[in-house]
């Protein structure tokens, strides 16, 4: 896995996390990916955009767990995208764009998938605007639920288990669903683990 020509290997935290070593972490995502599933199949979505899909994980995984769905995966990296298509191209489709701009018409999607992604923006406002945009029938969000994420990602960077994820945003569980209702009319929220869920309609 090297970068565009510069001989270093490419790494994100990102790819850090889901490619990690460890059996009680890895556990952890299947869980979290399942919850991710049931609430998408709530939306009965015909085509998904996994919008800021990084290398293709939770992308690749849902094409695989429902290939009914038309998947397609967006990210503004263009090394995340080239190791999405690289490794789970035959699965779903992936371009590099920006979740500000989506590079798609209006209504293109059944479903828009944001997962793990307002928390690294400094205009979420901006994003979920585009991704109501691009939205046919429903918008499902996910983001860390605080103040226990930063706890445990502090705790694990303590101990070399993981890495600064690069937040800028930290949703408690009542400051989340107020910022969701500000956006979509009755959103159905839930959880899991340090994770926290909200499905609507757009």
């Amino acid at each position: 896995m090297s970068d565009s020509g510069s001989g270093s290997v490419y790494q994100s935290a990102n790819l850090h996390k889901y490619t990690a070593d460890n059996r009680i972490y890895r556990w952890h995502l299947q869980a979290v990916m399942d919850q991710l599933v049931e609430l998408i199949d709530q939306a009965q979505p015909g085509s998904l955009l996994d919008a800021g899909c990084g290398e293709g994980f939770v992308a690749g995984d849902l094409a695989r767990r429902r290939p009914e769905i038309a998947v397609t995966g967006v990210d503004l990296s263009p090394e995340a995208i080239a190791y999405a298509q690289e490794r789970f191209g035959k699965l779903a489709r992936f371009r590099t764009g920006s979740v500000y701009k989506l590079p798609f018409s209006d209504r293109s999607f059944d479903l828009v998938l944001c997962s793990e992604v307002l928390e690294h923006l400094d205009e979420p406002e901006k994003a979920i605007a585009e991704l109501k945009r691009v939205a046919r029938s429903h918008v499902l969000i996910t983001v860390p639920l605080e103040p226990y994420f930063d706890w445990l990602n502090r705790v694990g960077r303590s101990l070399n288990l993981s890495v600064d994820p690069g937040h800028v945003n930290f949703w408690t569980k009542e400051r989340f669903q107020d910022f969701i209702r500000i956006h979509f009319d009755e959103p159905r929220f839930a959880w899991k683990h340090i994770y926290q869920f909200a499905l609507a309609r757009r």
